[in-house]
């Protein structure tokens, strides 16, 4: 089965300044949903950064994303 690789590198913001940032990786296989839908994956690459610094997914920017 195929797989979709990402480097994500993230900023969380806290009043309005970088506060933490962050990278992570994310591996999608063949057939995932959210390869069809961007929206969907930039939100869950959020979420997973949120969860990570206990925050709320509004706080991450996303500062690049790419594929493997």
């Amino acid at each position: 089965m195929d797989t979709h690789r990402y480097i994500v590198c993230y900023e969380v913001y806290l009043d309005g300044h970088a506060f933490w940032w962050g990278h992570l990786a994310l591996r999608l296989d063949e057939g995932d949903p959210m390869l069809l839908q961007p929206q969907a994956l930039l939100d869950h690459v959020c979420a997973i950064a949120a969860k990570r610094h206990d925050v709320a997914a509004a706080q991450v920017r996303l500062k690049m994303i790419s594929s493997l």
